[in-house]
């Protein structure tokens, strides 16, 4: 399993709400469309320091390969890319290996 982190950064200009109702929209849509894709979550931040990221997400693939081949989708990419910069002004992506430490 291979875990896609994304810490996203709202654009300023957005409320909290406007935010979450833009990337819940047409953002999510194109997402479920990943082939491949296990599993898509987000966490809104609620509460945290000065400069932190406001949400992250994460999307699971089977292998690297997968998720890989899911992104190279010409069409796919573009709409994701292009929602994506309706919400958030900056975002850092991570591939990371999870240790589950309680089931």
């Amino acid at each position: 399993m291979i875990k896609r982190t994304t810490l996203v950064w709202k654009r300023p200009e957005l409320t909290d709400a406007e935010f979450r109702q833009i990337w819940l929209g047409e953002h999510v849509t194109y997402a479920k469309q990943l082939p491949g894709l296990l599993e898509y979550t987000i966490d809104f931040v609620t509460e945290g320091p000065e400069g932190a990221p406001s949400a992250i997400a994460t999307l699971l693939f089977e292998s690297r390969a997968a998720l890989d081949a899911a992104f190279s989708i010409p069409e796919l990419k573009e709409n994701l890319m292009r929602t994506r910069e309706q919400f958030a002004s900056r975002v850092q992506v991570m591939f990371v290996e999870e240790k589950r430490i309680v089931p």
